[in-house]
């Protein structure tokens, strides 16, 4: 049964927004090397079908994350990942990147409403919950201009979400409907990332002693020059910044020296650093898919390498062997800006 009167919830505490409460505290990062589940999504109040709004603070329960022997009931709050993207200011979904276009209709003023659906399964951990699974539709409409046609939608992050649970149903592992009440459905977006490009740093500037003393407890002492400048990159360990020691750069021929993107050298900060072998970098992503598959998170390689690395706190990832992607043997990307000083010379 879903819920009377489309009711609105916190996106805080989850609780209506008729009452009066007091949030709860959203639970900060774990230090060092702990494992996190995250489940951001927009910081409004939100129209809600099939169950609330809440952060795990709230009790709402992730994909893989439930351990006792029976399966959820009414009471309890299960939290779904829809397939979205993370755009500039908000988030889209796409048809054919996890989701199906369906019908449409008319609007007045010849504007056309089109409607996208999502199938989503929640389940518990392995060997918990009674071995059956939740099913579930969810439904996204957008409206075109006239004349045009949708392949998708979007929204901004402080917006509504144009999204809801059409469908639920239990399953068990031969995909056969299973009669057990219906929990509370929680929709979230995939975790996002801040990244270069998301962050409103700048690179500053510093004398060498000044340097010297900022890196203190840095992984990285070495000297560097980025590689395409200061602009958010796409590299194998997500978005970054790409950085090769200025040693290495000094050993090339005079023509690569003579057309260096940049002549300014730099220092990196980072604290907890993966390093890996380049020609070993597919193996370890598809470890990272695995997890991020045991969590219910079907997102796109890119995302998954970013949370990822965000889940265990690696601030950088340093590449050896990476002469065949780079030219160079070693390679440092870093995520944001505030991790670079430039050295003053």
């Amino acid at each position: 049964m879903l819920p009377e009167g489309n009711p609105r919830f916190c996106i805080e505490c989850g609780h209506r927004l008729s009452d009066v409460v007091q949030p709860e505290a959203v639970p900060q990062p774990a230090a060092g090397g702990q494992v996190t589940v995250r489940l951001p999504n927009a910081r409004v109040e939100q129209s809600v079908i099939g169950g609330t709004i809440k952060l795990p603070s709230s009790g709402a329960i992730p994909p893989g994350m439930w351990v006792l022997d029976e399966p959820p009931g009414p009471q309890t709050v299960v939290a779904i990942y829809a397939p979205l993207r993370a755009v500039v200011g908000g988030w889209s979904g796409l048809s054919g990147h996890g989701w199906r276009r369906g019908d449409r209709s008319a609007l007045r003023d010849s504007r056309m409403a089109y409607t996208f659906t999502a199938e989503r399964v929640w389940f518990p951990a392995p060997g918990c919950g009674g071995g059956i699974r939740l099913h579930i539709t969810i439904a996204a409409i957008a409206e075109s201009a006239e004349g045009r046609s949708r392949l998708g939608f979007r929204y901004r992050e402080r917006d509504d979400p144009p999204m809801q649970v059409i469908h639920a149903e239990w399953r068990n592992q031969d995909g056969e409907p299973v009669q057990h009440p219906i929990p509370e459905i929680q929709i979230m977006a995939p975790p996002r990332i801040p990244r270069v490009s998301d962050l409103r740093e700048v690179i500053r500037r510093m004398r060498a002693d000044e340097a010297r003393r900022w890196l203190t407890g840095s992984a990285t002492q070495g000297t560097y020059r980025l590689l395409g400048g200061d602009v958010q990159q796409r590299t194998p360990a997500g978005r970054g910044l790409v950085l090769v020691e200025v040693e290495e750069t000094a050993r090339q021929g005079w023509l690569q020296r003579l057309f260096a993107l940049t002549p300014n050298h730099y220092r990196a900060r980072i604290e907890q650093p993966l390093t890996v072998a380049f020609d070993q970098w597919r193996h370890q992503v598809n470890q990272m898919k695995q997890e991020a598959a045991s969590l219910g998170l079907d997102m796109e390689t890119d995302v998954v390498v970013e949370w990822w690395l965000d889940r265990y706190n690696y601030d950088g990832v340093i590449f050896t062997n990476a002469r065949q992607r780079y030219q160079y043997d070693r390679v440092v990307v870093v995520f944001r800006r505030s991790q670079l000083v430039q050295v003053r010379r």
